[in-house]
């Protein structure tokens, strides 16, 4: 019911990045332009950094569905800093599914991965996401076997994605020099959050336009602080308490009786200020 009252075909507003969505601000593009090249062209990585919830993952994952497969083999590994079974070993199950006992089989299992690849005249990508500010020596040493491959003159081609890093004063100098480049995203521009509401929901298959009023899409704006993850999250509270009432558009008033059941915007995201 509540998708047919808003004419939706999936969530618009959902908490997992989805690249179908992706809002291409001049900051996205320049993002993507910058990891696009470090894809196809390899070499040495490049760092995507910024704030939590401006998107990184979800930019990742539009450039995963760019690259042809024909050319490309590329590997998404998920929340790498939250894993203790070890960086290489990870890599290794999303390069090929397969579950080693340990990082000696790990090198021999990529290597092997890297030379099928080459064989097949495909390139390796490796997107490595949620990388920690200050990993440890253990994730260091296995970043830098990795960016050290290189077979029949093809490199791995590196992405590296994370909040708030500062390599300059937090990573080994032989890191820092290696990066290509680091990108930063941020929040949305402050007066392109409606327009980023109204894109979200054509994606959705909603094809009435400015279903939240500008008031509505201002309070919404200064809650989140034009940060993605926390528009999407009040704009989907926003949506269902505006169906309960079966209201044609989402008034002020829905949005702030959503902002109520929410509370403050979490430390540390609530920004306030333009991208």
């Amino acid at each position: 019911m509540y998708f047919e009252h808003w004419s939706l075909d999936r969530p618009p507003f959902q908490a997992q990045p989805d690249s179908r969505f992706l809002f291409a601000t001049e900051r996205h593009d320049r993002a993507l332009a910058a990891i696009n090249y470090a894809a196809r062209e390899g070499g040495e990585p490049v760092l995507l950094t910024g704030e939590t919830g401006c998107g990184k993952t979800l930019l990742l994952r539009a450039l995963r569905r760019q690259l042809p497969r024909e050319q490309f083999h590329v590997a998404f590994v998920p929340e790498v800093a939250c894993s203790q079974v070890g960086l290489l070993r990870r890599v290794t199950y999303h390069l090929s599914h397969e579950l080693v006992a340990d990082a000696a089989a790990a090198m021999d299992a990529v290597l092997h991965a890297a030379a099928d690849a080459e064989h097949a005249d495909r390139g390796i990508v490796l997107m490595l996401d949620d990388w920690p500010a200050i990993p440890d020596d253990a994730l260091h040493d296995e970043l830098r076997w990795l960016l050290n491959i290189d077979v029949e003159g093809s490199p791995l081609r590196i992405l590296l994605a994370g909040d708030g890093m500062q390599p300059a004063s937090q990573w080994p100098g032989w890191l820092v020099q290696r990066l290509l480049t680091t990108v930063a995203l941020g929040p949305l521009p402050l007066d392109g959050v409606a327009a980023y509401l109204d894109h979200r929901l054509r994606v959705a298959g909603r094809e009435t336009r400015e279903t939240f009023t500008s008031e509505a899409a201002a309070a919404i704006t200064e809650w989140s602080g034009a940060v993605p993850r926390l528009v999407n999250r009040v704009a989907h509270l926003a949506l269902h308490v505006a169906y309960l009432d079966l209201a044609a558009r989402v008034e002020l008033d829905a949005v702030d009786r959503a902002i109520e059941r929410l509370g403050p915007a979490p430390i540390g995201e609530q920004v306030g200020a333009e991208a």
